[in-house]
């Protein structure tokens, strides 16, 4: 229809396009038939971590060093540890390639909804062992069917209580988690957090050893419900005031053994090259103090101070803050 709501085409030229259709001669293709699509429900939930996965990245980062600093305490080992990063999968796809045999421990997260899956590389295991002992960290090859000696479940539960440990501290900003171990084993057949379907969240800490086509690692794998019903919580961190003196005492104490050099600048002298080139041993330069010296910390200005004696020695005191001039 045109503006003017008359037709575009007369019913003449309508009648004539028909008897073309019907008699063949129109023989050009239609648009819009025979395209490949694809079914979509609007109805739909769209997977995705969305705002969660800066909150999940945290936590791994915060794991990641409450964790190497308590294998190199506890353990005497400090390994080569890159920090994860959330992945978000199919659990049938993920589960099907774990190594086996691996250290599969299922846990409890409360307030978390559901179970979450600590998953330890069997070389990881064996490169802790023969660094206790004195040896060098290196891969070791075993069948499937292999179970764990005692020395290595030792090692199992030592690595357990301290990622068990540093996962509390890692999510301490957001919630204050429960951590239990629920069921162990070594075959990943066995750990069903969640159906085939369902959708997990993989957090990755890769091990680099010595023997670089061994990919060790450690797995912590929440699933996708459990923290979507956190998303909330996640989207936001949550400082608790506990929190904020610890970390406040930790950087008070840090900052406190920092190493800096203070010079005091009582004066200066404008002198040509060719009067320092004329100078002689002995030879007295004198000039007029400034009423104040200026302190400085590491080359940068900081205070004015009086030069004085304090008992047999040159001291100053502090008058003003430099930056207070510009307030």
């Amino acid at each position: 229809m045109s503006e003017n709501n008359e037709p575009l085409l007369s019913s003449e030229e309508l009648s004539a396009i028909e008897k073309m259709v019907e008699g063949g001669e129109f023989d050009q293709e239609a648009y819009n038939l025979n395209l490949d699509a694809q079914p979509y429900s609007v109805s739909r939930n769209e997977e995705n971590l969305g705002a969660s996965y800066g909150a999940l990245t945290q936590i791994n980062e915060r794991f990641h060093r409450f964790f190497r600093t308590r294998m190199l305490t506890e353990l005497d080992y400090n390994p080569r540890l890159s920090v994860a990063s959330p992945q978000l999968m199919k659990y049938s796809e993920y589960i099907r390639d774990v190594a086996s045999p691996s250290s599969i421990n299922v846990l409890e997260l409360a307030p978390l909804k559901g179970e979450a899956l600590v998953i330890i590389h069997p070389q990881v295991i064996f490169s802790c062992l023969d660094n206790w002992y004195g040896g060098q960290a290196r891969s070791l090859s075993v069948a499937d069917e292999r179970g764990f000696t005692a020395n290595e479940n030792a090692i199992i539960d030592k690595l357990c209580e301290l990622m068990f440990q540093s996962t509390k501290e890692a999510w301490s900003p957001y919630v204050e988690v429960e951590v239990d171990l629920v069921n162990r084993d070594i075959n990943p057949l066995f750990a069903n957090i969640a159906g085939d379907d369902e959708s997990v969240v993989v957090n990755r800490f890769s091990v680099r050893l010595r023997d670089e086509d061994t990919e060790a690692y450690i797995d912590i794998v929440y699933t996708y419900q459990s923290l979507n019903l956190q998303r909330d919580l996640l989207s936001s961190r949550i400082q608790t005031q506990d929190a904020d003196k610890k970390w406040l005492s930790r950087l008070h104490a840090t900052i406190s053994e920092v190493d800096f050099s203070l010079l005091v600048n009582g004066g200066s002298i404008d002198l040509t090259v060719g009067q320092l080139l004329n100078l002689s041993v002995g030879e007295v330069l004198s000039f007029d103090p400034p009423e104040v010296a200026e302190v400085s910390v590491n080359d940068f200005p900081l205070y004015h101070a009086s030069v004085g004696e304090a008992g047999s020695k040159i001291a100053v005191q502090v008058l003003e803050n430099v930056f207070e001039e510009d307030v």
